[in-house]
């Protein structure tokens, strides 16, 4: 008998083989790496693969999500399905589908070229901190800013540039969204459906959009998604962040005046509860007042809104604020003693702190929490994004009058749970 490799049908194609150029009415061979998914995308332009496996059942068997390499699958018909092929009718209509296919090749390119030289930089940086002085850092930092803005301008006169011709609608195109991992149980290549809040935006646009091609890239610098990725357009949108109170600006740090005056927010798909950490035994865990953190060194990762702090009195200099780009050194911060507090959301510090080996040594302050909502954001620079946003909460409002919103959540934390 010949030995099947079992490969789930929901994985992401990864290794080489995966199926290219496939056409409906044909037949194909199950590739290494392959997922219904992914043939779907490339065959009809759609991630619903009810089709395929409806038409090869009795080939898949009862579980949909396990092929098998070696398995010959035939692809229906566009008019079995009820679908019909959609040529250009006139030759304005077909230039229109090559400009289409043209800037989604374009905006893939600057995509890819922008990650990579956000990706040395933060190598180059990380290097030259270990020797630079506070006048380099200083300068340093000054030419990155420069160049990021030279970046955003040249990122929106390609935008202005493509706009010359009439430009096509959004689902003419691939959607190019952003989000980074560590962050469980919301964002982790490695967990389930690559986490709650991934599972959440990709099922909001699967409900209202389903023709609508989409690819959402990891990149794990959480803080270059704002300081360069977004602002040179190269991706449409980034997620999960929180919304600043931006109706009362004069009370928010400048980093997140600047979010709300440069991004906007879609509907919240997650609430959580942002709160404070510290040593067993130091005090601050049983703190009934913010003013009794007066005076501490507290820890808040970069890239991470301040404005619940702000909003009570906890900034410089009434504590000293330290901001590294890992959530894990705040906790060896405090274990250390070069901070007293951790502030971080909570289902992420149960996390690390279990990882770290940290339990009952830092414990939460259940007196002084604040629940945040996680939004998905577009830069206000985009000419697509709020018609991104818009198609998301229409696809967040169907997945919760369906109760579709509560069954993922309810089985994400269920997996976190039993599996730490």
């Amino acid at each position: 008998m010949r030995k099947h490799l079992i490969i789930s049908s929901l994985a992401l194609a990864a290794a080489a083989g995966a199926a290219s150029a496939q056409e409906a009415c044909s037949t194909y061979e199950i590739q290494r790496g392959d997922s219904l998914r992914e043939l779907a995308i490339t065959v009809y332009a759609t991630e619903d693969y009810r089709a395929i496996y409806e038409a090869n059942r009795d080939t898949i068997g009862s579980n949909p999500n396990i092929i098998r390499v070696g398995d010959v699958l035939t692809f229906p018909c566009l008019e079995d399905i009820g679908r019909e092929a959609q040529l250009p009718s006139t030759e304005a209509e077909r230039m229109a589908a090559e400009m289409a296919a043209e800037l989604v090749k374009a905006a893939e390119e600057r995509a890819a070229k922008a990650i990579a030289e956000a990706e040395a930089r933060v190598a180059a940086a990380e290097a030259e901190a270990q020797k630079a002085s506070d006048a380099a850092v200083i300068a340093a930092k000054a030419a990155a800013k420069e160049e990021i803005e030279a970046a955003r301008a040249e990122g929106a006169a390609l935008i202005r540039n493509a706009g010359d011709a009439e430009s096509p609608a959004i689902r003419d195109r691939q959607l190019l969204l952003i989000t980074g991992g560590n962050y469980a149980p919301f964002t982790d290549e490695s967990l389930p459906n690559r986490g709650l809040y991934t599972n959440l935006v990709e099922t909001a646009l699967l409900r209202a959009a389903p023709e609508q091609a989409y690819k959402i890239q990891f990149v794990n610098d959480w803080s270059s998604h704002l300081d360069l990725l977004m602002p040179t357009l190269a991706f449409d949108a980034t997620f999960p962040w929180s919304r600043p109170n931006c109706e009362a600006a004069e009370s928010l740090s400048e980093n997140d005046r600047n979010r709300c005056a440069t991004y906007n927010f879609s509907n919240p798909f997650y609430e959580v509860v942002d709160t404070f950490f510290s040593r067993d035994g130091s005090g601050y865990e049983t703190a009934l007042s913010y003013a009794d953190f007066v005076g501490t060194t507290i820890c808040r990762p970069e890239g991470w809104s301040t404005s619940h702090m702000d909003a009570v009195g906890l900034y410089e200099p009434a504590i000293t604020l330290i901001r590294p780009v890992d959530p894990d050194e705040c906790f060896h911060a405090v274990m250390d003693g070069r901070a007293d507090i951790v502030a971080i959301e909570a289902h992420l510090a149960v996390e690390t702190i279990g990882r770290l080996g940290y339990e009952h040594k830092i414990v939460e302050n259940p007196n002084l929490a604040a629940i945040k909502s996680l939004n998905v954001m577009t830069h206000k620079d985009n000419p697509d994004g709020e018609a991104i946003l818009e198609t998301l909460n229409q696809g967040l409002a169907i997945m919760q009058q369906s109760g579709e919103w509560r069954d993922i959540v309810s089985t994400a934390l269920r997996y976190q749970m039993e599996n730490g």
